[in-house]
């Protein structure tokens, strides 16, 4: 069975008790590597409370170490039992109600100093990336605004071309109708003027007949 508590998060007198569960979502690790982080801190004297069966218990001090655990590691080149050593020599003195240690005067000068600039370094660090994100955010936005003046361009282009092709299917329709209108009047006016010139040839006979 495993020696992390597994009970819903409720609460003793005015703290909040967290599970296993709801912790490692908190810390965006696997529940076996919850359990890791808390083997290294047990070995470096940090002292989780326990229920009444003998299983780990979370308070919200416990989760606020641990997630200065995990930055740490994530900002640094730290190994996690190094990031697990240099958070605990610094934050003893707020462990646990169960924890009777309140003297930090053992705590070397170098260890505070060098966990300072690690912290000063994961600072900068991800100000550095809170502006990098920014810039990547402002560059989208500048890129998403090309796009659509880009599409809105095309479209234009293409309702321009659109118009100008019926445009030119009209006029041509236009042109094949006239010029269709134009040879029916003419082949009119040619059997008209055929008609004519027979019936002229036989009023000339009709004539011709009545005086011989």
């Amino acid at each position: 069975m495993s020696d992390i508590a597994v009970i819903t998060d409720t609460t003793v007198g005015e703290e909040l008790i967290f599970e296993n569960a709801t912790v490692s979502k908190i810390l965006g690790v696997q529940e076996s590597t919850l359990r890791k982080y808390c083997t290294l801190m047990q070995k470096y004297q940090y002292e989780f409370s326990k229920n009444s069966v003998g299983h780990r218990i979370f308070y919200k001090r416990d989760v606020d170490v641990m997630k200065q655990i995990v930055d740490l590691k994530n900002a640094s080149t730290l190994t996690l039992e190094q990031a697990v050593k240099a958070v605990l020599e610094v934050d003893m003195a707020d462990a646990s109600d169960t924890t009777d240690i309140t003297d930090i005067t053992d705590i070397s000068a170098p260890a505070i100093s060098d966990y300072h600039k690690l912290l000063e370094e994961f600072t900068a660090y991800k100000q550095e990336q809170i502006d990098f994100q920014q810039k990547q955010f402002e560059f989208q936005q500048q890129q998403m605004e090309f796009n659509k003046q880009l599409a809105e361009q095309l479209q234009k282009q293409d309702q321009y071309i659109k118009n100008s092709i019926e445009a030119r299917d009209r006029k041509l329709v236009a042109a094949m109708r006239e010029s269709m209108e134009t040879k029916r009047q003419l082949i009119e006016a040619a059997k008209e003027a055929t008609a004519a010139a027979e019936a002229a040839k036989r009023k000339k006979k009709s004539w011709w007949h009545i005086w011989r």
